[in-house]
């Protein structure tokens, strides 16, 4: 695949922003040297970044279709996708006050393959094909740990059962996604393999346990390039 003056439009949430938490700081952002950019200077490529942090399906899906509508896509184009890490996270302040109540994630897991089937619909009745990429994983201690910050710990690890639940739900969100692209029939970039199988895998992420930071960037940067010279 050729991407010098391609143009590719990306839609995800904060991961595909290139957001890391700037532990120094106390605050996420976006850094000068964020693996979209890298991206876009390795491979010539023209890249509109409509990523967000905190996005999910549901509300991607409402502005995609305000922007197909206020500037139609052309055939040519390159359509990125990358959802689910939000959709699958809880609200934990509820969980914390009432932990023997039933709690559902921001977006249900069947919920989730209906939304990101409407996302792929979307584009394919537009004549294009997007490109899925799968969730990096989450280191969930760290997670834990981050999230639990002034709730009650105790209350949200009685909900959970242990904290490992964490990880296999984003799992089950990432295999929804895998699945998508096999009965859709579409390419799939994965960029969580790659972190699966790479060295000092905790090194690769923010204390929050779910951004990846500077040398996590450097992972997608790599998944993404491999995939380029593969297709």
């Amino acid at each position: 695949m050729k991407l010098e003056n391609r143009h590719i439009d990306i839609w995800g949430d904060s991961i595909m922003k290139g957001i890391i938490l700037d532990e120094a700081e106390g605050r996420y952002k976006v850094p000068e040297n964020n693996f979209v950019k890298l991206f876009s200077e390795n491979t010539g490529a023209r890249i509109t970044n409509h990523a967000s942090f905190g996005m999910t399906s549901i509300k991607a899906s409402e502005r995609i279709t305000r922007n197909i509508e206020r500037v139609p896509p052309n055939p040519d184009d390159i359509v990125i996708i990358e959802f689910g890490g939000n959709d699958c996270d809880y609200h934990w302040n509820e969980i914390s006050k009432n932990p023997d109540k039933e709690h559902l994630p921001k977006t249900p897991i069947n919920v989730f393959g209906k939304s990101l089937q409407d996302i792929i619909d979307k584009f394919t009745s537009l004549s294009i094909k997007p490109i899925l990429m799968t969730l990096p994983p989450l280191e969930p201690f760290r997670y834990f740990e981050w999230i639990s910050q002034g709730l009650e710990k105790v209350n949200i690890l009685k909900w959970l059962g242990d904290i490992n639940k964490i990880y296999r739900w984003q799992e089950a969100y990432n295999g929804i996604i895998q699945q998508k692209a096999v009965t859709n029939g579409l390419r799939i970039i994965n960029i969580r393999n790659a972190f699966l199988v790479a060295d000092h895998y905790l090194e690769r992420f923010c204390k929050d346990g779910i951004h990846p930071n500077l040398l996590g960037q450097q992972t997608i940067l790599d998944s993404c390039l491999d995939y380029i010279k593969a297709v």
